[in-house]
C-alpha cells in the first residue's frame, strides 16, 4: 500500500510516539532497592529484578504469536499496536488496584509483557513495510533517539514518583492509552503484505541465517546492556551516593537512581542523532564500538563506586551503546528480509533476541556475581563490563571476516 507524504509524516509521528514507551520497565528501575528493602523484605535483590523483568519473558511468546497471526492474515499490524499499548495502560491499572502481594508483580509484569510483545516487534514493523532502505535508516535512528528519550522522562519521573510511594511509577505507563488512540487515528490498517498473497508457499517461510545471526548479536547485547539500569538503584544506595540535601531539598537514592538511569538514556539520545552516519561509515564494526561502550562504562562504575559525578558520566557513555547497536542490528536485517519474512524478522530481532537477553540478565549476571563476588555492584559492573569486551572482540573479528569474504566475491 502506497502513503501519500502526508500520511507518511503522520506515520512518521506515531511511530516516535509508539517508540516512546517501549523501554517502560525504565519508570520502574529507581525502585528496586526500595522494593528490596522496604516493601517486599523476605525477597531477595535477583527475586524482586527478575520479577520486574518477567515482562521480557512474556514478550516473546506473545511476539511470535502476533507474527504468527499476523503472517495469517488474522490481525492487522494495526491491530497489534493498539491492542499493545490498551495493555500496557491496563499493567498501569492492575498495579494501583493490586500491590500488597508479591504475585502482584508478576501479574502487572505479564499484563506489560503482553502488550509489549504486540507494539514493539509491530512498531518496527511499520518501519520496514512503509519506508525505503535510506528511510529507515534514517528514521531507525531517530527512532532509537525516541526510544531513549521517552526512557529519560519514565526513569526521572519514575524515580520521583517512586519516592512517594513504591509503585508510582507504574502510573506512568497509563500514557500508553494516549498513544493507543494516537495509532488509532494515524496508521493504516491494511494487513501485512504476506498475507493471502504467498498462495502455495504457506508453512515454506524461509530466512535467511544472517537474521539469526544478528539476533544472537542482540540477545548478548541486551544481557550485558540490562545489567546496568537493573543495579543502578542498588549500586548508589550501597555506595552512599543517596539520601542527601542540595540547595534545601532532600534527595532520596530512589531519585537518584533515576536521574541517573535518565542519564544513561541521554547518551542513547544523543548517539541516535548520529546513528546513520555513523552506520554508513563504521557498518556492522559499529557494534563492536558498542560494546566496548559498555565496557568502559562499566568499569568507571566499578573504580568510583562513591562519585556521583562519575557514576553520571559512566551511564552515559553506556547508554550510547543502544543507540548504536540495536538500530545497527534491525536495519541489517531490515535488508535481509522481504514481505513474506518480515513479521517474524521484526519479531525476532526487536522482541525475543533482546526479551530473554534482558530477561536472563538478573538470572545469569546478578546469581552468577554473587556466588563469585558477593553482593558487591562494583564487582558485578567489573564482570559485565570485561565480558562485554571479549564479546566486541568478537564481532569485530567475525565482522572482518566477513568483509574480507564479500571484498573477495566481487
Amino acid at each position: 500500500m502506497s502513503l501519500t507524504a502526508g500520511k507518511k509524516r503522520l506515520l512518521s509521528i506515531a511511530i516516535l510516539a509508539i517508540a516512546f514507551y517501549q523501554m517502560p520497565l525504565n519508570a520502574l528501575m529507581p525502585v528496586i532497592n526500595t522494593v528490596v528493602e522496604s516493601v517486599f523484605t523476605d525477597r531477595t535483590l535477583a527475586e524482586v529484578q527478575t520479577a520486574f523483568a518477567f515482562a521480557n519473558f512474556v514478550m516473546p511468546v506473545v511476539s511470535l504469536l502476533g507474527a504468527f497471526l499476523i503472517n495469517r492474515g488474522v490481525i492487522t499490524k494495526k491491530t497489534a499496536v493498539w491492542a499493545g499499548l490498551t495493555c500496557l495502560g491496563l499493567s498501569a491499572v492492575s498495579v494501583v488496584i493490586m500491590h500488597e502481594s508479591f504475585w502482584q508483580l508478576y501479574f502487572a509484569s505479564a499484563v506489560m509483557g503482553i502488550g509489549m510483545g504486540l507494539f514493539v516487534p509491530n512498531a518496527f514493523g511499520l518501519l520496514f513495510d512503509n519506508f525505503e532502505p535510506g528511510e529507515r535508516q534514517t528514521l531507525a535512528g531517530y527512532q532509537t533517539s525516541c526510544v531513549n528519550l521517552g526512557g529519560i522522562v519514565l526513569s526521572v519521573c519514575g524515580g520521583l514518583l517512586g519516592s512517594a510511594f513504591w509503585y508510582g511509577g507504574y502510573l506512568l505507563l497509563a500514557g500508553g492509552f494516549i498513544v493507543a488512540a494516537l495509532v488509532f487515528i494515524a496508521v493504516p490498517n491494511y494487513r501485512a503484505p504476506a498475507a493471502g498473497t504467498r498462495g502455495g508457499r504457506r508453512g515454506g517461510l524461509k530466512l535467511d541465517p544472517r537474521v539469526f545471526y544478528y539476533c544472537g548479536i542482540v540477545f548478548f547485547f541486551m544481557l550485558c546492556y540490562n545489567a546496568g539500569g537493573s543495579n543502578i538503584s542498588t549500586h548508589i544506595s550501597s555506595g552512599g551516593m543517596g539520601d542527601f540535601t542540595v540547595a534545601g531539598k532532600f534527595i532520596t537514592s530512589t531519585a537518584l537512581a533515576g536521574a541517573a538511569t535518565a542519564v544513561q538514556m541521554a547518551g542513547g539520545v544523543v548517539s541516535g542523532l548520529f546513528f546513520g552516519k555513523l552506520s554508513a561509515k563504521f557498518r556492522d564494526h559499529l557494534i563492536a564500538i558498542a560494546m566496548c561502550l559498555i565496557f568502559l562504562g562499566f568499569m568507571v562504575l566499578s573504580l568510583f563506586e562513591r562519585s556521583v559525578a562519575a557514576t553520571f558520566v559512566a551511564v552515559f557513555v553506556v547508554g550510547m551503546s543502544i543507540s548504536l547497536a540495536m538500530p545497527r542490528c534491525v536495519f541489517a536485517v531490515s535488508t535481509l528480509v522481504d514481505a513474506d519474512s518480515s513479521a517474524i524478522a521484526t519479531s525476532l530481532v526487536t522482541c525475543i533476541a533482546p526479551s530473554i537477553g534482558a530477561f536472563l540478565s538478573p538470572v545469569i549476571i546478578t546469581n552468577l556475581t554473587t556466588a563469585i563476588g558477593g553482593e558487591s555492584t562494583a564487582f558485578r559492573y567489573r564482570f559485565v563490563g570485561i565480558a562485554a569486551l571479549l564479546i566486541a572482540a568478537c564481532i569485530a573479528a567475525i565482522t572482518a571476516l566477513r568483509t574480507r569474504r564479500e571484498s573477495a566475491r566481487v
